[in-house]
């Protein structure tokens, strides 16, 4: 704090050389007010002493020199028998994977799938008993499931019998029966 002091009071000139040690200090109230905007830090980077230069030239030794880029080298003519094709990058899919349905056991499956698709309420409370002979919550869940899986099959083939009709509306209709069929 003393050394601030001492910093912002004494001239531009003065700052260079190091202060004298039998020099009294001014007190904090001599000193004149400064302005809001003016910080310290600001006032200590100003009057920073600058190194000496042996310090700058041994900097400048240990930095690494300056390489200039390598000269371009020299395009070859392209042969007028090879063509040649812009650079591609190919990221190949993702190999299907087994799924639950093909790992697990049917019971194992169809638990899974009324955990998932039922409530807890269901679940717990309106399949505790099977009432009068109804369908569990998993047998439910299953229908459920193998519904979506048909509808699935009949859009899948649809889209591509639309395809196929375009060039053998004979095997279209083939198609489209043979995805028909239970």
């Amino acid at each position: 704090m003393l050394t601030l002091i001492i910093a912002t009071t004494l001239p531009a000139t003065a700052q260079s050389s190091p202060p004298a040690a039998d020099a009294p200090a001014k007190p904090a109230a001599e000193t004149p007010a400064r302005p809001a905007a003016d910080s310290p830090a600001k006032a200590n980077a100003d009057t920073a002493p600058k190194p000496p230069s042996q310090i700058t030239q041994a900097l400048a030794d240990t930095a690494p020199k300056y390489a200039p880029p390598a000269p371009p080298k020299p395009e070859v003519a392209p042969d007028p028998d090879v063509l040649a094709l812009p650079k591609m990058t190919i990221i190949p899919k993702k190999r299907p994977r087994l799924g639950d349905e093909v790992m697990m056991t049917n019971k194992a499956f169809n638990e899974k799938l009324a955990k998932e698709k039922t409530s807890s309420f269901d679940r717990d409370f309106l399949n505790k008993y099977n009432w009068l002979g109804g369908a569990s919550a998993a047998e439910r869940a299953r229908e459920e499931y193998d519904r979506q899986q048909r509808e699935q099959l009949q859009s899948d083939v649809a889209r591509m019998a639309k395809v196929v009709d375009q060039i053998d509306p004979a095997q279209a209709k083939a198609l489209r029966d043979a995805a028909s069929k239970p």
